[in-house]
């Protein structure tokens, strides 16, 4: 098989078989279970209601975590609090110009993609006539 370039890292390997897109590097192999956890929560109710109920159990059986976690780690803890507070202040200063429904706690995947972002690193690979793949770069000029 001929090399080609990993989603995650963009370095060329030898696949072991034609469904193969990663690099056995542990963080592209990482990078490749979080995409499949998250395809598998996003299409799998029974899935979910698993992971729900084992993450209910986990809390039930350790209970004391993030008390014990925030007396062992009081910088952290001091730091993240102190954060906490500026977040929530540009959200009360955000909300004051227009309704908002979130309240100051932070959550995952809470992030808003930027649909009008092109920047970054591409694979320019083509499908009829046998030619290498072309890695290229875009980058957006703010203000054009």
């Amino acid at each position: 098989m001929e090399p080609v370039p990993c989603l995650a890292c963009s370095t060329f390997f030898t696949p072991r078989n034609k469904l193969q897109d990663f690099c056995s590097n542990p963080n592209c192999q990482l990078v490749r279970k979080n995409l499949w956890q998250k395809k598998k929560l996003a299409t799998d109710p029974e899935y979910r209601e698993e992971k729900r109920l084992a993450q209910k159990k986990w809390l039930q059986n350790n209970s004391d975590y993030w008390k014990n976690y925030r007396r062992k780690n009081q910088e952290k803890t001091t730091r993240n609090r102190s954060l906490q507070k500026i977040r929530n202040k540009r959200k009360k200063n955000q909300a004051d110009s227009q309704p908002c429904k979130t309240i100051g706690i932070a959550k995952m995947d809470a992030r808003k993609a930027n649909k009008n972002r092109i920047s970054g690193q591409y694979w320019l690979v083509p499908m009829i006539a046998k030619m290498d793949a072309i890695e290229i770069f875009i980058t957006s000029i703010p203000g054009s």
